[in-house]
């Protein structure tokens, strides 16, 4: 039945985006900007809320008198299966209400990773995945492409490898990944980062990672088993923050 359960909200997942317009912030697993290789449980669900500050943000499609401004994006993600992670994102956007401008409009747009090659003894774990990934089929069964703006698209493969040091956790993350549209390039090529789980406390863990373009620190934690935090500070400035709930629907409990 609790199968069943992920099963259903699967196929929400899989079937919504197709009338959309469209890292924690996606609800998909990885670094704070980069994508990683690491995988949430099976079973895991997650629902989350992430401010974003604006140098997070596409160049297009997120301004407000010709200047970017910060916003905040919500999403549900769910994982499966250990192979795979799905995710629906809500970015919201600003629009004119009474001559002031609102947080009113919202993107639209999905995530998938898929982990081909699980993490062994002498080799990393391997993953592709695609963010932005409804917009691409909303585009395929359309005659016009003036409604898909693909903000924030980009594909990408991921490595990842784990070293135990001393019962503390290092884990070293490379990625390729490429953004589809020409003003999200700074991003675009070889990314990747280092992530550090304590021995005393391995339910947190501290993250440093090259985007592309900057370099980002964050540290993030899971608390009371299903409350996940995690913040940031991109090219050491710029905070970015994210709560949110999770939960294994199998019932199943997991250690780091």
């Amino acid at each position: 039945m609790k199968r069943h359960i992920i099963y259903s909200i699967a196929l929400m997942l899989g079937i919504l985006p197709l009338t959309g317009r469209a890292q924690q912030y996606t609800g998909i697993s990885g670094l704070i900007h980069v994508p990683s290789a690491e995988m949430h449980h099976e079973g895991d669900a997650n629902i989350g809320i992430h401010y974003l500050n604006k140098e997070m943000l596409p160049d297009i499609g997120f301004t407000y008198n010709n200047e970017k401004y910060n916003t905040y994006d919500y999403y549900l993600s769910i994982t499966p299966y250990s192979w795979i992670e799905l995710s629906y994102i809500c970015t919201k956007r600003m629009d004119l209400v009474n001559g002031e401008p609102k947080y009113r409009r919202k993107d639209r747009n999905a995530s998938i990773k898929i982990r081909p090659l699980k993490e062994g003894k002498y080799w990393p774990a391997v993953a592709i995945g695609c963010n932005d990934v409804g917009s691409s089929v909303a585009s395929l069964i359309t005659s016009s492409n003036n409604n898909v703006q693909l903000y924030f698209q980009n594909y990408y493969a991921a490595a990842t490898k784990h070293f135990d040091l001393g019962g503390n956790i290092l884990g070293v993350t490379l990625a390729y990944r490429y953004y589809t549209r020409d003003y999200n390039d700074k991003w675009n090529g070889l990314v990747g980062g280092i992530t550090f789980r304590p021995s005393f406390f391995p339910q947190a863990r501290a993250i440093a990672e090259w985007t592309g373009n900057e370099f980002q620190l964050g540290i993030d934690a899971l608390l009371f088993q299903h409350v996940f935090i995690q913040a940031s500070l991109k090219d050491f400035k710029y905070p970015n923050v994210g709560l949110s709930f999770q939960m294994n629907l199998l019932g199943k409990r997991y250690k780091y």
